[in-house]
């Protein structure tokens, strides 16, 4: 099995704009990097910080906050 390092940074590497990380007490969690987004932003379900119980939840959650992301830029 691939280690914790290695996991983040391919999730990092598949969510660019996205710091990744696990806590001691096991939960996922993500921010964005860069830019503070505006309120505005933020109503329309994008977040700046997410958690999960595992691995699978948080890919879940940051593939929306993409199609979020997508949907704003289009």
């Amino acid at each position: 099995m691939t280690g914790w390092d290695e996991r983040i940074r391919l999730l990092e590497a598949e969510f660019p704009g996205w710091h990744i990380w696990r806590s001691n007490a096991g939960r996922w969690w993500a921010t964005r990097t860069g830019t503070v987004l505006r309120r505005g932003e933020l109503g329309t379900g994008r977040v700046m910080t997410l958690d999960a119980d595992d691995e699978a939840s948080l890919r879940e959650q940051l593939a929306t906050q993409a199609a979020f992301d997508l949907d704003l830029e289009g």
